[in-house]
């Protein structure tokens, strides 16, 4: 009986709060269940059974992480103002200010037909009530995991849409604030949801492989043990589930089956740090360590704290984890600890709640979730001040995105960087680990050529506000000081420039005067290495795709694509003046990097116009580690046709398989790769920079 089913969930609730919760706290919990159970009389769930099953469900989640009455009286009401007639005011009455504030924090909106335009605004209202009070996003996620484990009654496709989006957004929001048992929670369900037949293979491998697994465990666990017993160390050795970590490398194609059911993870827990790093030497006197990382005195993002050894034994690998228990707890409930968590921890959630400021400072919420989506998914790199403080940056970030990371201040008067103690210039792009010094001078100012370098909009934002506060003629100087620059590739200057190169430079960018170009160089509206592209590359004939179609910004400017690297339509890129030319390259380039460092001024950021157009084609090259004889090689042809993708060339070498594929864009690569490993048992397949019989060694991460 539903009466029962709901009085049965309100005494579980109340069993939980009564461990560790007051009188009064329990009773105004309690009432905020009646509250709830009331605004949703009559309503039900798809599946038929009452709705309040769901809120006291999420307050549970919450509970049993043991947050504040406050945090728990929100979580029973956070659908009361989206879903009944009571309001934000009702709630505050009779709850008070902070619980209606959490309530409408996680309140979604609904004020347009347009539901993408309403789904991106409530993304950016959370985010904006996250960082007044991060309990929203607490409450958020547990909301969301409680749906993601009631999805059944769901059908197939709104199943993968919400799982898709659990994994695009949340997912990455619950490890940006620590929370990472939920995150691997979320992660794994979104796997079950998303790619089922993928998800069973894999249970069915580790299934299969359960009795050896657990026998090699015990051969690690008793060899730990007697390390610990002999060393006087007093520490507790757990197994560590790491099945979520093996599907996500699976997934991502970093290793086979075969791999996957070879490895194991332990933790260890000690007392004290110093417990941490002497387990530490004396693992390195006992085995073969493959790899070691002081994510102690170097926290990861998120503010987990620990040592990680990656071990190799007999016939197969351990990879272990040394932390105190307080180390623990703050790398799995993260913000939810609070002041509770160690300081590393609330430093670097404080710095990735920093980077989130950013997104929203844009009026446009449709930007917002899209930034937000873009910031959650690039690859990012973690660096540290001289007094540790953890700064969390994307994938090719400079010295310049550091200095305006840590300060305002910082970034308008840099001169300078030191980077692991050595001076190099503010163009330097940054690895994770390094510590990074700032070298400033209170008399300079940003230089407009480092628009053409920098990667995060902090940084572009803040140099551009400096600039168009300059006065005109200074705008002008400026903005003629950095052509001048840009014409050094081709060994001329301003003063080269004949009547006919400005008439065509003004005509190009529908301007009235030289003055008015300097003062768009300036201010950043115009890359100075476009405009010296635009006069003097040696080759003016557009090469493939139509270039100035595909890629932002280069409409008369001559583009080619680099082929140390063969950049698809979708990847990240970066753009590299030469004398022939802008050349695309993708953005992690080898080739790219190292001329960054030796000519910073001709590099600049660029951005493709459409990620979905198929009226373009691109070669695109891949490795499949399995030998295919002939009929395999038929069927693989056939099965790449069938995927709209064409294929070139196929051929065997060294026990591995390289094909060329013709695709539209990097989605297609994706999908191709993803069928292809179902389709043949789930091989490791790779894309790489440059064909196999270029070099065999060059491949793209």
């Amino acid at each position: 009986m539903p009466g029962a089913e709901v009085s049965q969930a309100k005494q579980q609730l109340k069993v939980i709060v009564d461990a560790y919760l007051n009188e009064s706290e329990v009773e105004r919990v309690l009432a905020a269940c009646d509250y709830a159970d009331i605004a949703h009389d009559g309503i039900t769930r798809k599946s038929g059974e009452p709705y309040i099953l769901h809120p006291i469900a999420v307050s549970c989640i919450l509970a049993h992480m043991r947050l504040d009455a406050e945090t728990l009286m929100a979580a029973l009401l956070h659908d009361v103002i989206e879903d009944t007639d009571f309001s934000k005011e009702d709630i505050k009455e009779k709850f008070g200010l902070t619980v209606a504030e959490l309530v409408d924090g996680v309140t979604k909106l609904s004020h347009s037909s347009d539901k993408e335009y309403n789904k991106a605004a409530s993304f950016r209202k959370i985010l904006q009530a996250t960082l007044q009070d991060p309990r929203v996003i607490i409450i958020k996620l547990a909301d969301r995991y409680h749906n993601m484990t009631t999805l059944e009654s769901l059908r197939p496709d709104k199943r993968a849409r919400i799982a898709q989006e659990t994994f695009d957004v949340f997912v990455p929001m619950a490890r940006l604030v620590g929370m990472n048992e939920m995150a691997d929670n979320l992660e794994h369900l979104c796997y079950q949801n998303l790619d089922l037949d993928m998800f069973n293979n894999v249970q069915e491998a580790l299934l299969e492989t359960k009795p050896k697994r657990c026998e090699y465990q015990a051969l690690w666990e008793k060899n730990l043990t007697a390390l610990l017993q002999q060393n006087q160390i007093s520490g507790r050795i757990k197994k560590k589930n790491n099945n979520i970590e093996l599907l996500r490398h699976f997934v991502k194609n970093d290793i086979d089956l075969q791999e996957l059911t070879h490895s194991h993870a332990f933790e260890i827990i000690l007392q004290s740090i110093a417990d941490c790093d002497n387990l530490a030497e004396i693992l390195k006197e006992h085995f073969q360590v493959l790899s070691y990382q002081d994510h102690i005195r170097r926290p990861l993002p998120g503010g987990n704290q620990s040592l990680m050894l990656r071990l190799k034994g007999e016939k197969t690998t351990l990879s272990l984890t040394l932390q105190t228990e307080l180390m623990r707890k703050a790398a799995r409930y993260g913000v939810v600890l609070g002041e509770n968590a160690p300081q590393a921890c609330r430093s670097a959630i404080q710095a990735s709640m920093q980077n989130l400021n950013v997104l929203i400072d844009s009026s446009c919420a449709k930007t917002t979730f899209n930034d937000l989506l873009d910031y959650l998914h690039q690859e990012k790199i973690w660096v540290y001040t001289p007094h540790g403080q953890l700064h969390e940056l994307p994938q090719g970030a400079t010295a310049v995105d550091f200095a305006y990371s840590a300060s305002l201040f910082l970034g308008n008067h840099a001169v300078g960087a030191k980077i692991n103690g050595e001076t190099k210039p503010l163009s330097t792009p940054l690895v994770s680990g390094q510590v990074i010094e700032i070298i400033t001078d209170v008399l300079a100012t940003p230089n407009p050529d480092w628009l053409s370098f920098i990667n995060t909009q902090k940084a572009r934002r803040a140099i551009q506000n400096i600039l168009r506060d300059q006065d005109v003629e200074e705008q002008q100087l400026v903005g003629e000081q950095a052509l001048n620059r840009a014409l050094k590739l081709f060994h001329r200057s301003t003063d080269d420039l004949t009547e006919d190169d400005w008439l065509d430079l003004l005509e190009w960018r529908h301007l009235d005067s030289k003055n008015r170009l300097f003062q768009q160089i300036a201010v950043g509206d115009l890359l100075p290495q476009l405009v010296a592209n635009h006069l003097f590359a040696q080759d003016q004939s557009i090469e493939d795709h139509n270039s100035d179609r595909l890629i932002q910004g280069t409409e008369g400017v001559d583009v080619k694509y680099a082929h140390c690297c063969n950049p698809v339509l979708g990847d990240p890129i970066q753009g590299h003046l030469s004398r022939r030319g802008l050349i695309v390259h993708r953005a992690r380039c080898h080739n790219l990097l190292h001329e960054q460092h030796l000519h910073p001024e001709n590099i600049m950021p660029l951005q493709w116009s459409s990620e979905d157009l198929d009226d373009v084609s691109f070669t695109a090259y891949l490795c499949i580690d399995m030998e295919m004889d002939d009929e395999q090689i038929s069927d693989l042809i056939y099965q790449c046709r069938k995927a709209k993708t064409g294929v070139e060339m196929v051929r065997n070498y060294d026990h591995k398989t390289y094909v060329n594929i013709v695709v539209n864009n990097r989605k297609q690569i994706a999908q191709i790769i993803r069928d292809l490993r179902m389709h043949y048992g789930f091989p490791r397949i790779t894309r790489l920079a440059i064909p196999m019989n270029m070099t065999e060694a060059s491949i793209a991460s």
